[in-house]
């Protein structure tokens, strides 16, 4: 009987929809039923509505007439993930304890329950469950942890150096690696403002590996390493903690897909964002380390001189960040307003990295 109430209930809707096209109530599909009783549908969009079909109506019936006696005079379901349909897997949130050990790197989160995974074997894996759904944005600041994998350069008068320049840096291999813990705070419609505090690590490797990077009296120089030594590797490297802030338009408006699988005591969930989004905004950031690497071979002996100074580089940074996505690819690109050395100190050099965010 209630199999054929819910399809009655999908017949009345779509014809429903259909003839309501211009009619000012036209979010508001009323199904009438025997005895009196109606079943009232508010939606904002077809779109809306038509996400209905992915929720079992009959558990929803159940549930009321497990829990109320006569009549229903008002429902609201706030958690519509509670009833997906079968055929999805209904999935419900674990509630951590404090046994229980929760991982968020990116968009992936696990969590873990000692207790059930150390009986976890193969065949746990065999019987997973699996749903995939669609969330909007629940709360109005969310907190990520994620991690910028790229390379980096730098700029000398807006270009970079010249391939014979001794601080010419190689395009492939100077790597960019920032770890952030981020806020994304919804502002105003697509407006969406990311935030937050972050480390990362700069890594010039030079282009021409006999050359050494060394601190001078009064400046860094660039100099050539002795006839004696074979040059395999040469880079700089400085490392800064950073206060970031991007306006971000994201045209999902914050929805994400979401993947839960569950094994025993192992649940996996995995975070995809949703449409096209992009922002652009600033950074500023303090050095709080900085070394040089020198690899060498001299008289067949594979050798390594690293040394830890200033080598004059400015303590303070600041500068542009850039970062465009579409679904579950990020992207970012930084560039540095002001110079890597302090003035008079070195070359007159920007940094600017790009890559992708994990």
């Amino acid at each position: 009987m209630k199999s054929i109430l819910t399809l009655a209930m999908l017949a009345v809707i779509i014809p429903a929809v259909a003839s309501s096209h211009n009619d000012p109530r036209q979010d508001t599909v009323i199904i009438e039923l025997n005895n009196n009783s109606k079943i009232v549908i508010v939606t904002k969009s077809r779109e809306d509505l038509a996400s209905l079909e992915n929720y079992d109506i009959n558990q929803m019936i159940r549930d009321l007439n497990s829990q109320l006696s006569d009549s229903v005079e008002y429902m609201e379901i706030n958690d519509g993930k509670a009833y997906v349909n079968n055929d999805q897997v209904e999935m419900k949130d674990w509630k951590i304890n404090d046994d229980e050990i929760r991982i968020k790197l990116g968009g992936v989160e696990v969590d873990v329950d000692p207790d059930k995974v150390d009986d976890w074997d193969d065949d746990d894996w065999n019987d997973r469950k699996k749903v995939t759904y669609e969330a909007d944005r629940a709360d109005r600041t969310t907190h990520h942890f994620n991690i910028d994998i790229g390379l980096n350069n730098w700029l000398e008068d807006g270009n970079f150096p010249a391939g014979n320049a001794p601080h010419s840096v190689k395009a492939f291999g100077s790597w960019y690696v920032g770890l952030n813990s981020t806020n994304r705070t919804w502002l105003a419609g697509p407006l969406f403002l990311e935030w937050g505090l972050g480390i990362n690590w700069y890594n010039w490797k030079l282009e021409d590996t006999d050359y050494i990077i060394v601190e001078g009296a009064d400046a860094t120089e660039f100099n050539l390493a002795p006839a004696t030594q074979n040059g395999l590797k040469s880079k700089l490297t400085a490392s800064y903690i950073n206060v970031t802030a991007v306006p971000m338009f994201d045209f999902s408006r914050g929805r994400q897909k979401i993947t839960s699988i569950e094994s025993s005591g192992l649940k996996i969930k995995k975070y995809s964002r949703k449409g096209f989004r992009f922002g652009l905004g600033g950074y500023a950031g303090y050095r709080i380390g900085s070394h040089t690497k020198y690899v060498y071979k001299e008289d067949g002996n594979r050798e390594k001189d690293k040394e830890r100074d200033d080598f004059f580089l400015e303590n303070f940074r600041y500068g542009l960040r850039a970062q465009v996505g579409w679904k579950g690819v990020e992207l970012f690109g930084t560039y540095d307003l002001n110079n890597v050395f302090s003035q008079g100190r070195g070359p007159e050099l920007n940094a600017i990295s790009f890559g992708i965010t994990l």
